[in-house]
């Protein structure tokens, strides 16, 4: 073999392996879908995606935190809701027993279907989410109501349990019941309110239905109040969750940009390389027969 066919030789079989190599690679980002598939790919391109999926990783958890949050806090409303249906229940029945046409032995059965109200408040005020006491503050382990309707939660001001909702920015997702349910140094005791106006009844004390009708006006008002702050969580968090969803398909599609293959391009450089195989097989094969007519010759 001359000299010349040699180096030429050498040139085109150089050049067949490194179209089989971008063949090859251009095939792995087809499959995949992806430019990148390996760190040397591209370095630095690489470590931008590391960054971008942990971002879009830290997004996740603040919209399953959220998630939660909003899950517990409407519970929340649902207990409130329903101790307000119980509290005009008992001043409907108030305002009844206090008919002067309604005798001692009315007023002791009406008092009987405020016992009842009294358990359902009980009942509510002890609310179970995913095995947690909603109103218990951090005791979300135990009952925050005795069986006499004291509290026995977090004390005031303390008890409220926060959850991470966007970077430095938290959210308390619970109420604690001596704010919902009051206690008996704070605000309205609503399980009091009813076991006196129970009481009032049973004794035919006109004065004591008065003054019971009175607490449960202010307990209705301490729900709404309650009620109206659970609302501006609700509505918080949803807004939240609508700016990390946008902030997600951003970052995704930042991150689409640098990972991600042109198919039409790729399918484009997929040709020109396999073109140029099939150009350096020619060769190759011309070089080849030359050489072997030189030899015979």
């Amino acid at each position: 073999m001359r000299v010349s066919d040699k180096v030429m030789y050498n040139t085109t079989t150089q050049n067949m392996q490194m179209s089989l190599e971008k063949i090859l690679k251009l095939q792995e980002n087809i499959s995949s879908g992806k430019r990148i598939n390996h760190p040397s790919d591209d370095p630095i391109g690489a470590m931008k995606i590391i960054d971008y999926n942990t971002s879009i990783s830290k997004v996740e958890q603040y919209q399953r935190n959220i998630g939660n949050a909003t899950a517990f806090l409407g519970v929340t409303e649902s207990a409130i809701s329903s101790t307000q249906d119980v509290l005009l229940r008992a001043k409907e029945l108030s305002l009844s027993a206090l008919n002067e046409t309604n005798s001692a032995a009315d007023r002791a059965i009406i008092a009987e279907e405020v016992s009842e109200l009294y358990q359902q408040v009980l009942q509510t005020a002890n609310t179970k989410f995913n095995g947690r006491y909603i109103f218990g503050g951090y005791n979300t382990g135990t009952p925050p109501y005795d069986s006499v309707g004291l509290y026995e939660g977090t004390a005031s001001p303390d008890g409220y349990i926060e959850i991470e909702v966007d970077s430095g920015s938290r959210v308390a997702i619970n109420i604690p019941g001596y704010r919902v349910f009051g206690s008996p140094t704070d605000g309205v005791d609503i399980l009091a309110a009813l076991s006196s106006l129970e009481t009032a009844l049973n004794n035919d004390d006109s004065t004591g239905i008065n003054t019971a009708m009175i607490n449960i006006d202010s307990a209705m008002d301490q729900l709404n109040n309650e009620l109206a702050e659970v609302g501006a969580k609700m509505n918080r968090l949803e807004t939240s969750d609508s700016n990390l969803s946008k902030l997600t398909l951003d970052l995704i599609t930042y991150k689409s940009k640098i990972e991600d293959v042109d198919i039409t391009e790729v399918i484009t450089d997929l040709a020109i390389q396999e073109n140029a195989l099939e150009a350096s097989r020619a060769t190759l094969s011309r070089i080849l027969q030359q050489s072997i007519l030189d030899f015979l010759r």
